[in-house]
């Protein structure tokens, strides 16, 4: 499970890479990108990969993934673990069947996103 959530990630990485030297390129990276990317996970095995701290069943990723690990390391993304109960994204990747669990998830769509 852990080696699906490390292969997603690396290609989220890539991609906001990519859009970052985009916007650079248009001179805007300042107003739509913070200096750190934030990708939520809930798989701890992925953010602890992340850190660079897995375990020997990970090796052959963290040799083959290795430059995202550095692009993580150089603090232009950071992965950080969200609770699998409160992660946003299940309501489009998750089939529902808690009811319950779906309008949690609606509800917190709808909170007030904070000014920076």
């Amino acid at each position: 499970m852990a080696e699906a959530e490390i292969y997603t990630t690396d290609e989220w990485v890539k991609f906001l890479l990519e859009l970052s030297q985009l916007f650079e390129f248009l001179e805007v990276r300042d107003i739509f990108m913070p200096i750190t990317l934030v990708i939520y996970n809930d798989n701890k095995a992925c953010v602890e990969w992340s850190k660079n701290t897995t375990t020997k069943g990970l090796h052959h990723i963290q040799i083959k993934e290795n430059p995202i690990r550095e692009i993580i390391q150089s603090k232009f993304i950071s992965i950080a673990h969200v609770d699998g109960k409160i992660n946003l994204a299940d309501i489009f990747t998750k089939e529902m069947k808690d009811v319950t669990h779906f309008v949690a998830l609606r509800d917190l769509f709808m909170q007030p996103h904070p000014i920076h």
